[in-house]
């Protein structure tokens, strides 16, 4: 039968135990072999886990960089906008601003497009995915003996990926962001290279957030994956 309103409270709390219960568990398995030095274990431990492959995350807050300034950030990067690619182009910002003006300017669309374009670059912003991934994972994995933090990105990283369109007069975009971060032992992590995100990490991870946004009514849905190294090398 079909479920019915109530039961769907209950379905999702039911869902979010399991899923804290799955962390925890994790956690403790991760803290005791980063003591015994035990990467091996760590790795199955963490392929264990299933809801490591979509973790729900906060939807994007107000940033407190300026606008400028993750502009000059996208102006850098590698970005696939509707499938056409940018790589390191200062012509992104403006190419964005016009097609935030195109798709506002549709019939049935109410949406502000300096309100669109301002959220999109937010958004888009690779520092905005990697502090709320680096926040996210550090709660569910970090310990006494643990810590999350940021590699660097390889010389031609993943793709941002935003798809922007307009179906039924509202705006939707489809976005994903791929993060390199790493498991570093404490014990291995010295000042420095802790302020320089320097080091080779304990474990190395691969992480995609991945949001869907529906800019006319507000909606959003925003997840982590974490993809778990096959191998040790």
């Amino acid at each position: 039968h079909e479920p019915t309103m109530a039961s769907y409270p209950i379905n999702m709390t039911t869902a979010s135990v399991k899923m804290d219960q799955s962390f925890t568990k994790m956690r403790s398995s991760l803290s005791k072999y980063a003591k015994t030095n035990d990467r091996r274990m760590v790795l199955r431990s963490m392929r264990e886990v299933k809801f490591l492959a979509c973790i729900p995350l906060e939807p994007v807050q107000p940033d407190e960089a300026s606008l400028h300034s993750l502009e000059a950030e996208l102006s850098q990067d590698s970005i696939l906008l509707n499938s056409i690619a940018f790589h390191s182009s200062k012509e992104f910002p403006t190419v964005l601003h016009e097609l935030c003006l195109k798709l506002c300017e549709m019939d049935g669309v109410t949406v502000n497009p300096r309100y669109l374009y301002e959220q999109l670059v937010i958004r888009m912003a690779r520092s905005t995915a990697a502090a709320d991934s680096h926040f996210k994972l550090n709660a569910i994995m970090g310990s006494p003996d643990i810590i999350i933090m940021p590699v660097a990105m390889k010389k031609t990283p993943t793709p941002i990926e935003l798809n922007l369109f307009v179906h039924k007069g509202n705006v939707h975009a489809q976005l994903s962001t791929a993060i390199n971060c790493g498991l570093f032992r404490k014990v291995d992590v010295k000042p420095l290279e802790s302020a320089k995100n320097n080091g080779r990490p304990w474990i190395s991870l691969s992480t995609v957030v991945d949001e869907r946004v529906n800019f006319s009514n507000g909606e959003s849905v925003r997840h982590l994956r974490v993809k778990v190294p096959e191998h040790l090398y």
